[in-house]
């Protein structure tokens, strides 16, 4: 059974921060090289960062838990206007394609519409291929592209897909995701 457990506290953005680590140091190493990596982790997924988004920046962070094991992790965060943008979703390699981060799009989903906001909002590294097929696979569509610099010469070229709720409100596909 998939359960969304909210972070808080600071053991609980210790556990998210190792997570992290784990999930995008399995997953990205594919596409990325380590250094790159490290200053993501460093940059967006550290104990500090994770404490003042959580705290004073809006986000919200969840567990995504299955058979009582923490087997990934989300964030969201109300942007200006009515969109709800979902900053971080990752997945253990040994659970991934099992469901569970589709539950845990359809509860973000659940949360969105629930503040009354109208579209959900990702940014993905273009090579991640897998993430960009499964997102437009649930309906999200390519809006546009961001190039963001790292450290040093690094730099990551995001695809930006968005989901528009109430186009798709009455989609069955969609609200069973």
């Amino acid at each position: 059974m998939t359960e969304f457990k909210k972070v808080s506290g600071s053991l609980e953005i210790v556990r998210i921060a190792c997570l992290a680590n784990q999930i995008f140091g399995q997953h990205f190493s594919r596409f990325m090289p380590r250094p790159q990596i490290d200053y993501i982790l460093d940059s967006y997924n550290s104990f500090k960062t994770i404490n003042e988004r959580i705290n004073t920046g809006g986000y919200s962070y969840y567990f995504i838990n299955s058979d009582n094991r923490q087997v990934g992790f989300f964030a969201y965060c109300s942007r200006l206007g009515d969109t709800f943008e979902i900053t971080e979703i990752g997945m253990i390699k040994k659970q991934r394609g099992k469901g569970n981060a589709k539950k845990a799009l359809k509860f973000i989903r659940e949360q969105a519409e629930a503040a009354g906001q109208r579209t959900l909002k990702i940014k993905v590294d273009k090579k991640n291929e897998t993430a960009v097929k499964a997102f437009t696979a649930l309906g999200f569509e390519e809006i546009g592209e961001e190039q963001e610099k790292l450290s040093g010469d690094y730099f990551v070229e995001k695809a930006v897909l968005a989901l528009s709720l109430e186009k798709h409100k009455d989609d069955e596909e969609l609200a069973d995701v």
